[in-house]
């Protein structure tokens, strides 16, 4: 489209070069042509010239001024039309230029001049930033490691319209405001160029499904090596898992040691032969230079080392053999909906054919067998062979720690959740090395977003199909939800595909639209419904 806006951007210049010589050619051969006017005067005036006879006029010069203009209105009636016919292609090129220019100049702002890569990563790809939370008197709390999400899924969460209201005027505490309108250093043009760039590097629906996968794969591998039921016993056992558990002590033993002294720093001490690539001399003379003190500071740095070491390597050996189980623990999970849909089936045989075609996706869909599968999944009282499964893997989607917790529900509905708030040695309250949490999350106990427990869902939602359908379309700015009439501030993001009708800036053609990637398919929202609904 480029080439063909060139084309005809060359064609009319070349018109107007063609026209401007002709006239400058005519003017030329009549300048010369003059002849002193004669007059009554006895001198003539100085802007007078002598007129031409008219045997002059109406010959051989005539002719030539005539033929002159006929080529030029003839090179005129030809090249216009090809002009008009490429003038859709000038539009578009245009426009394509316009993407070009402003992606350029937005990536410059993501990268250099807002920084934006500082805290949500190279391409968008999510982050992390170090900032401070205080409490509810404003004291300071921590110093914490936040969880930036990645941006090259937004545009399939937010409207461009709510990702401008966000650059303008920030979100959470966290996220500054960069617009002037919310008192930022950016102009609304800047703005616009950063949304031109989060276009550009947007994921397919095959990269998004692999990260959700990959996320959930994650959870379900520290279930099966971390799992208790309540009495506290592991629920998965094999000499893998139990192997890895012990290596995983080892480590935790390790850090404890070094982390009863703040201030130690294993890096400031040289390392044991083996472990990297730190010359053997270097540790000879510390060993031998070093007080009684300092050696036994330095055991401590080498089991650490060492643990740290054998657990990595337990894991590399290991995680063929924890995938595959990990594979099958999903499989087995999953399939607890196939057996919901049989029973609902079962009860109500017509719904086997209620198929029909889903406009965005053009895939075969059965809605009403999917919605009344899943009030046999949500409810509380379900007797659902691996039910339990089934809602734990929903969980797990909840708290999906892929692209920096992109995909997690969690990530707004439980508190702390997006700074490991129940983590040791990540956070550092008041000087100690304890967690915030000491007792651990509560799942969608409420935190940016609404509180999901206590049957929050179940009041505000009447039913499971309409809970999943607000997933699945998030909220919109200035329209209530649910049956309280809640929410209307557009912060709450829709997991299912999206298309953008009122995009920022020119358009590429005459398309007005751009879609974007669902981030959850809708099986796996109906596993986020079943385990958000009973959340106790």
């Amino acid at each position: 489209m480029l080439l063909a806006a060139s084309t005809q951007r060359t064609v009319g210049f070349a018109i107007l070069a063609l026209v401007f010589i002709g006239g400058v050619v005519y003017l030329l051969f009549n300048i010369r042509a003059a002849k002193a006017e004669v007059g009554s005067e006895i001198e003539l005036a100085a802007n007078r010239s002598v007129a031409l006879k008219d045997e002059d006029l109406e010959g051989r010069r005539l002719d030539l001024a005539l033929s002159a203009n006929l080529i030029m209105l003839t090179i005129i009636a030809i090249a216009l039309p090809f002009y008009w016919l490429g003038e859709p292609g000038r539009q578009e090129g245009r426009d394509v230029d316009t993407d070009r220019i402003f992606t350029n100049r937005g990536e410059g702002i993501y990268n250099e001049d807002a920084e934006c890569v500082q805290c949500h990563g190279a391409a968008g790809a999510g982050g992390a930033v170090t900032t401070s939370i205080t409490n509810d008197s404003g004291e300071f709390v921590a110093q914490v490691v936040w969880k930036a999400p990645a941006l090259n899924t937004v545009l399939s969460r937010f409207s461009e319209d709510e990702i401008l209201h966000t650059l303008n005027f920030g979100r959470n505490g966290v996220m500054p405001a960069w617009g002037g309108g919310g008192g930022g250093p950016l102009t609304d043009q800047q703005l616009d160029e950063i949304v031109y760039y989060l276009r550009s590097i947007q994921l397919d629906s095959d990269a998004i499904a692999e990260e959700v996968e990959g996320g959930v794969l994650v959870r379900v591998q520290e279930h099966l090596i971390e799992g208790v039921d309540e009495a506290g016993e592991f629920v998965h056992e094999s000499d893998m898992l139990t192997a890895i558990r012990e290596a995983q002590a080892r480590k935790l033993a390790a850090d404890l040691a070094e982390e009863e002294d703040v201030y130690l720093d294993c890096t400031d001490y040289p390392a044991a032969p083996g472990v990297d690539d730190e010359p053997s001399d270097d540790r000879a003379a510390f060993e031998a230079e070093e007080s009684d003190e300092e050696l036994a500071v330095l055991a401590i740095c080498d089991e650490q080392a060492a643990a740290n070491s054998a657990l990595l390597e337990l894991m590399e050996a290991s995680q063929e053999a924890l995938d595959d189980q990990s594979a099958e623990w999903l499989a087995d999970a999953k399939a607890v909906k196939a057996t919901a849909e049989m029973l609902a089936i079962d009860a109500d045989p017509s719904l086997a054919d209620e198929i029909s075609i889903d406009a965005a996706s053009g895939e075969e869909v059965n809605l009403p067998l999917r919605w009344a599968a899943l009030e046999l999944l949500a409810a509380d009282d379900s007797d659902l062979a691996n039910i339990d499964m089934y809602r734990l893997y929903g969980e797990f989607l909840f708290t999906n720690p892929a692209a920096s917790g992109t995909y997690a529900c969690a990530r707004c509905h439980t508190f702390g959740w997006s700074y490991d708030a129940a983590e040791r040695f990540t956070i550092r309250a008041n000087g100690t090395t304890e967690s915030i949490l000491e007792e651990g999350y509560v799942q969608g106990d409420g935190f940016f977003g609404e509180r999901l427990t206590g049957e929050s869902t179940t009041n505000q939602f009447e039913s499971a199909r309409s809970h999943a359908q607000f997933i699945e379309t998030g909220q919109t700015i200035g329209q209530t939800f649910g049956r309280a009439g809640g929410g209307g501030n557009g912060q709450m993001p829709g997991w299912a595909a999206r298309t953008e009708t009122d995009a920022t800036g020119p358009t590429i053609g005459n398309d007005d639209e751009f879609n974007y990637s669902a981030l959850l398919t809708a099986d796996q929202i109906d596993a986020i419904v079943a385990f958000e609904r009973t959340i106790q």
